[in-house]
């Protein structure tokens, strides 16, 4: 787990800090450059759409009341935050929605894209310095989750990845913006990784807490960065330590620590998250395009179906099943209420689920005939699948292993546009919308971030 750097042996953290301190623009690929401005954009697009709702105002309430006044402006909203607060409001604001992008270490976006905007305000930021900023965040947050086993092992122990590994990312982005050096950088990650946390519990009774995971995490990157670089030191064996190490503590018997640094500077991991088409957690996105796909070759009669069944693992009844619907986090993590409105509707937007639709006779008999059945093995590259049988007896099974979205199957640059217009406009005004993702998709070429930071302000005034 360890190798020779300068005659000294380096912990995984040091060879992570000792490769993304010294990584430049031109060291990243044109498709690294191309996903980072477009996970720009989309995380921001929907931290705007996000920023007025209850759970962000009851974050931006608390963090006034604790930090007092800032200088860093929250995503749409007209009020603003000291930096560390500025990232936990704008972090839980692009996961308020479930619209934030999928992958790497979960949610990649929310935790890295509000650590590096809080650290930009107010210092001399060009757009390759966010790109390399982001890139380095999405990198770090994936390679730990890798680490830890993946996805599902971390996950269903119950930690939310978001929270455990998202933390590190953070840290990564912000070192990275403020040009720390290879030790400091070390420290930044080693003193995120002694607070980082999340678990599973809000799945009980559908708490707002886990819009506030990603946020959380956000700011403790952003308080680690600014705390390495006056002084504080965090332990170099964050990860491999054999007594409360991040890897023994919270992947035990799960652990590959040597993929944490597996292909570094040649395997950039932002490539390996993606952008989602639908409001609902990603898990169900391939049921959900399945059962979109199946309607759409029907023509469309969602009265004609008499059973929906999920094929699935433990895990999925467990975090899917859910048929009593409260609130907007409890519809987007149930699997019946998501497939009857996307077989009624043909779509699975934020207009199915805001307002809830449990109301309506034909979702609701849709997600009673739902069944979701334990009944596959599912390896970190699967999802579950669905079977229909309709009323004429046809029996429709549709297993969808790349999801819209996926970076095997991405949204196209049009697409991503698409959405991240749809969100930005109703907060911006179309022509400030429009001004902002031209910019972001020209970032590179940005001398000032000030300048870009600038349009997102209500009305699109320059900040």
């Amino acid at each position: 787990m360890a190798e020779q750097l300068g005659g000294a042996v380096a912990t995984l953290s040091a060879r992570l800090a000792g490769y993304w301190a010294a990584a430049t623009y031109e060291d990243l690929p044109p498709d690294v450059v191309r996903a980072a401005k477009f996970f720009f954009l989309d995380t921001v697009a929907a931290g705007v759409a996000g920023g007025r709702t209850e759970v962000v105002d009851a974050v931006a309430a608390g963090a006034a009341a604790g930090s007092g006044a800032g200088d860093v402006a929250l995503w749409g909203r007209t009020d603003k935050a000291a930096p560390a607060a500025a990232a936990l409001v704008n972090g839980t604001a692009a996961h308020a929605l479930e619209l934030d992008d999928f992958g790497g270490c979960g949610h990649s976006g929310a935790v890295v894209v509000p650590a590096v905007w809080a650290l930009a305000q107010g210092r001399p930021v060009s757009g390759r310095d966010i790109i390399v900023a982001v890139v380095a965040g999405y990198d770090l947050a994936s390679r730990l989750l890798d680490g830890a086993g993946g996805y599902r092992p971390h996950n269903e122990r119950g930690w939310h990845s978001t929270g455990t590994c998202g933390s590190f990312g953070a840290a990564a982005a912000a070192a990275r913006l403020l040009n720390l050096p290879t030790d400091l950088y070390t420290h930044a990650l080693g003193i995120a990784g002694t607070f980082t946390g999340g678990v599973w519990a809000f799945l009980a009774d559908g708490a707002l807490v886990k819009r506030f995971h990603p946020g959380k995490a956000a700011e403790t990157g952003v308080s680690a960065a600014l705390l390495a670089q006056s002084g504080l030191t965090g332990p170099g064996q964050i990860l491999e330590a054999p007594w409360g190490g991040f890897y023994p503590t919270y992947a035990a018997g799960h652990a590959t620590p040597e993929r944490a640094v597996a292909e570094l500077g040649h395997d950039f991991h932002i490539l390996r998250s993606g952008i989602k088409p639908h409001a609902c957690c990603r898990t169900l996105h391939s049921a959900v395009d399945a059962a979109l796909r199946i309607m759409r070759e029907r023509g469309g009669d969602s009265t004609a179906i008499r059973s929906m069944i999920v094929h699935g693992n433990a895990q999925t009844q467990r975090q899917f099943s859910r048929t009593d619907i409260r609130n907007l986090l409890e519809a987007q993590f149930s699997a019946p209420y998501c497939l009857a409105v996307a077989a009624q509707s043909g779509r699975c937007t934020l207009d199915q689920f805001q307002p809830l639709r449990t109301d309506d006779a034909e979702i609701r008999r849709l997600m009673a005939l739902t069944e979701i059945h334990a009944d596959r093995v599912l390896t970190p590259a699967d999802y579950p699948s669905l079977e229909i049988v309709f009323a004429d007896g046809e029996r429709r099974v549709l297993d969808v292993p790349h999801a819209k979205g996926a970076p095997e199957n991405p949204l196209t640059a049009q697409e991503t546009v698409a959405k991240a217009r749809l969100l930005l406009e109703p907060v911006l005004g179309v022509s400030p919308a429009d001004a902002f993702i031209d910019a972001v998709l020209a970032l590179e070429t940005a001398a000032d971030f000030a300048a870009v930071a600038g349009l997102l302000a209500p009305g699109g005034e320059q900040a």
